[in-house]
């Protein structure tokens, strides 16, 4: 009886051990697949605007439409 005891505690520890690597991987997993789809996200647009200061008055504002990851 003593042996089957054992054997029972092995097993236990066993699927212990088994199910926190199956929960480490998974959570592995499902960050990987969230990174992925912030990576393919993108801003649509970022616009741009400033003054110019070499016109008289300050009075014309220069805008410009750039792709995002560029105007990192």
């Amino acid at each position: 009886m003593k042996l089957s005891g054992i054997r029972l505690a092995a097993l236990g520890i066993a699927i212990a051990v088994n199910c926190t690597a199956l929960m480490a991987v998974n959570a592995a997993m499902v960050d990987g697949a969230e990174r992925g789809l912030l990576s393919q996200q993108e801003p649509e647009r970022i616009v741009i605007t400033a003054k110019r200061l070499d016109l008289p008055g300050n009075q014309t504002v220069a805008t410009g439409n750039c792709p995002g990851p560029k105007a990192l």
